[in-house]
């Protein structure tokens, strides 16, 4: 009888070598370069990124889905988050201004005056602009007018005519550009003005009676 017993192990031990042989596994999965593998194991850096098992005649025994996304779906979904928030800021931003026009005015004469003020002070702003252009045009003026007499005369500029007319030109260069800022804060005003103007009938026309 003891010559049987190796061969009675390997009977009694030969359906479960079968079966683990039978029930091995092959993952199928593609990598973050879009990479297509097959392997009995997957590396840990791409694992989470969802696989399919096969069995050995290379057939879907389970999906496994994903777990974390791929650098370019992660880009994506922070993209949209901050959409979500800059979306979510502008609409609170909205509302304070809303609730701002509500408790400042009670109508849209109010607003048009508040307007007109500020359009005012801005035209004060430019007329005081224009009053030093003036100034700096004819200071420049009369430096290029005695620069010219001095070359006629045959003699050399006066450093202190040349300086004067170098201020002026820089001065004339600095206010051109203050009154263009100044102009355009005016039409700034008018336009947003007229927007809260507009929003608040918004608001008044949907607010209950």
């Amino acid at each position: 009888m003891k010559r049987f017993v190796p061969l009675l192990l390997i009977l009694v031990s030969a359906p479960a070598w079968a079966q683990s042989t039978t029930q091995s596994t092959t993952y199928r999965w593609v990598d973050d370069q879009g990479r297509v593998h097959y392997g009995d194991v997957i590396p840990n850096k791409d694992a989470g990124l969802g696989n399919v098992e096969l069995d050995k005649q290379g057939r879907v025994k389970k999906e496994n889905p994903r777990s974390r996304l791929t650098p370019e779906e992660r880009r994506r979904m922070e993209a949209e988050q901050l959409r979500r928030e800059e979306a979510r800021r502008a609409e609170e931003a909205q509302r304070r201004r809303d609730r701002a026009l509500l408790t400042t005015y009670v109508s849209e004469a109010e607003i048009d005056l508040t307007r007109d003020r500020a359009l005012d002070q801005e035209e004060a702003n430019l007329k005081g602009l224009r009053t030093r252009l003036n100034a700096a045009a004819e200071k420049l003026a009369y430096a290029n007018g005695q620069l010219a007499a001095q070359g006629k005369g045959g003699q050399g500029a006066p450093r202190a005519f040349t300086q004067m007319r170098d201020e002026a030109q820089a001065e004339l260069a600095k206010l051109g550009d203050l009154i263009g800022q100044r102009e355009k804060a005016r039409e700034e005003i008018r336009q947003r003005y007229e927007a809260d103007k507009l929003r608040f009938r918004e608001l008044k026309a949907a607010s209950p009676r």
